[in-house]
Parts: C-alpha cells; structure tokens; sequence
C-alpha cells in the first residue's frame, strides 16, 4: 500500500520549492570562485584574445583536469534543468547555460597567471552540464517532488528563506575540504619554523591555546544553532545538528584520506580543537531549548565572534612548509584548498545575513 503524505500537509496549499534555483546561483558563484582564485596577477599576453577558441583538440588535456571539469559542472546542469519554466525547452536552456558560463570563464582565464584558456575545459564542462540535466530529467519524477517536499513539510520551517538557508549550509561542506585546517576551527596551526609574534598576555602558549579552543566553540555554536533554526520544531533540533557535524566529520575525514599522507591522517585534529568542542557541546545544553530568534541571535553573535578569533590569530600558514603532510601535487591542492579557503571566508557572512534575517523579520515565516 502507497503511504499517503501526513494530515498536515494535504491540508494546506503547498508552494513550489525554489531550492532549485537558489542552488544554481550559489554554486555558480562557487564555481566562479574555483575557476578564478586567487584573483590575482591580471595580466595581458597580447595574444589574440579570441584564438583559443579555434585550437585543434586537444590543446591541453590531463585526465584528473578535464574529469574534474565534468564532474564540476554536473550539479549545475542538474539544478539549471530544475530551475527552467517551461520543462520542455529546460533541457537546452541548462545545456546551453552551463556552455556558455564556462566559455565565459575560460575567456576570462587567459589573463590569469597559472591558468590556461583551453576550448577542451568547454567541452568537458558542457559535457558535466548535458550529463547532470539528463540526469535530473530522468529523476524529477512527481512522486520524488513530492517526497521531498513532504519531507521538507515535516523537518524545516516554511518559507523560501528557509530554502536559501538550506542552500547555504550545504556549502559549509565545502569548508571542510582541506584537511589541514581544524575541524570547526577557525585557525591553522603553521608548520615550520616558529613565527614571532607579540601576545597580550604574559604566557603566549595560552594565549595560542585560548584562540584555537574559543574558535572551535565559537564556531561549532554558530553552525549549530544555524541548523536548529532551519528546523520545523524546536525538539528537532538536536538530531540535526548531530548529523550536520557528524556527516562534516565525515567529510573531514573522507578528504584527509584523499589528501594527507597516512602519518599525517590526524594532523586537523588536536587536544585544543577536542576542548573547544566540548565546551560547545555543553552551552548547545542549554541554547538549544531557547526560542528561535534568540537561537539566530546567539548564532550571528558567535559566528561574528568566531571571526574575530580568526582576525586575533597572530600565525600564517606556511605553503612550503604544509606540502609533505598531502600526497597530492600542488596544482590539484591549490584548486582543493583554495576553494575550501575561499568558501570558509565567506560562509560565515553569508549565515550571520540568513541569521540576522530570522532574528529581525516576523516569525511567521511562511511567506518569507
């Protein structure tokens, strides 16, 4: 027997979900972030600017940068196929979309230094876009919208504000790519030769240690109590952000495995990351029960303060001396750990907006 959607939800009138499209936009910024870091060293060659174009294939090719580029580019058709109104012309449209941003990109690459305008990286990501609309065309079924807004019904508060918040959070995945940043820290121990610095405090060690734990916590507080305000009912909250950080924690490990050498397979992880979760946890206690706007203040408040320990933090990283804890080259950890550098900076501004928007507007969210 076909289970039927709860009471609640046939009883109301559901609208559209529009996570489709607010994922196209977010992940063409993201891959706009990937394809032009570290934005820097714009330069002119003098080349004719429009003869990569023309190039007999393949002018450039190597089998981990053209899978990547198809895999890169297969969400995007998938969410642009998602997206078009009407579904009888989404196909093209996504195909044709997801082309021309990447011919746009690899136009605007030749005035990078380090990266290299190929008309192959066009055809490889038109490729990944055809593959994820065909891909969302033989998924978009009815019966699976339904069980995903079903879901959506019984787990996450109404509102399309919601949706973008939903959106944003899968991108905190993505600040877990480099495994020699903490778990949910907010600072990265250099390796190499110490750097001087001056410390407020008599002892700098504990100064040091007071940042890295206080940022783990601040940090861990912040993402949790973005996932509770994300939820329907507030005793849903625990659960969630239990398999937020759990499925993070897997992330974490999944690419220090990719990445790191075995001896190093540890080497985000520490006794001052470990207290600063514990501190969190034992504050989510107590935070956790309180009402939703006071959850997105308390949020905002520690991802704000959370960044604040970043700007205190006194130590760079150093690239030279970080290269033998990875297995990989440098031009393949450069697009890794350049995105997941690049999006650590700006998730956080991106959640203390969704948070200041939950705490200010009215908490009928319904048509927010």
């Amino acid at each position: 027997m076909t289970s039927l959607p709860p009471i609640s939800y046939l009883a109301r009138r559901m609208v559209p979900t529009r996570m489709a499209p607010a994922f196209a936009l977010a992940y063409v910024l993201v891959l706009l972030i990937v394809s032009l870091y570290p934005f820097t060293g714009w330069r002119f060659t003098g080349e004719p600017v429009f003869a990569f174009y023309s190039y007999p294939l393949p002018y450039y090719f190597t089998v981990f940068d053209n899978a990547v580029n198809v895999l890169a580019y297969l969400p995007l058709g998938a969410a642009l196929l998602l997206s078009w109104r009407p579904r009888r012309a989404a196909l093209p449209v996504a195909v044709l979309l997801g082309t021309g941003l990447s011919a746009a990109v690899e136009f605007i690459q030749q005035f990078l230094p380090g990266r290299i305008a190929s008309n192959l990286d066009i055809l490889s990501n038109g490729s990944g876009a055809l593959l994820g609309a065909l891909l969302a065309a033989m998924l978009s079924r009815r019966s699976l919208q339904r069980h995903w807004l079903v879901l959506r019904h019984a787990n996450f508060a109404p509102g399309v504000l919601v949706e973008w918040g939903l959106v944003w959070l899968l991108f905190w995945f993505i600040t877990q790519f480099d495994p020699s940043q903490p778990f949910l820290g907010v600072v990265v121990e250099p390796q190499g030769l110490p750097q001087p610095f001056i410390s407020p405090i008599a002892d700098p060690a504990l100064f040091l240690r007071l940042l890295e734990s206080g940022g783990v916590m601040l940090n861990l507080l912040g993402v949790a109590l973005y996932v509770s305000v994300l939820m329907k009912h507030t005793w849903q909250g625990p659960r969630a952000m239990r398999r937020v950080l759990g499925v993070g924690l897997l992330v974490k490990l999944a690419f220090a495995g990719m990445l790191l050498k075995p001896a190093m397979f540890f080497a985000w992880l520490n006794s001052m990351v470990v207290v600063g979760a514990l501190l969190g946890a034992a504050l989510l206690l107590v935070l956790w029960r309180l009402q939703r706007r006071w959850r997105a203040v308390l949020g905002l408040l520690a991802l704000l303060a959370a960044n604040v320990v970043s700007w205190l933090w006194p130590l760079t990283p150093q690239w030279t001396a970080m290269l033998p804890l990875f297995r990989w080259q440098y031009g393949h950890l450069q697009h890794f750990n350049g995105l997941s550098a690049i999006i650590s900076d700006l998730w956080p501004y991106g959640a203390m907006l969704f948070l200041l928007a939950i705490a200010v507007l009215p908490q009928d969210l319904d048509e927010i």
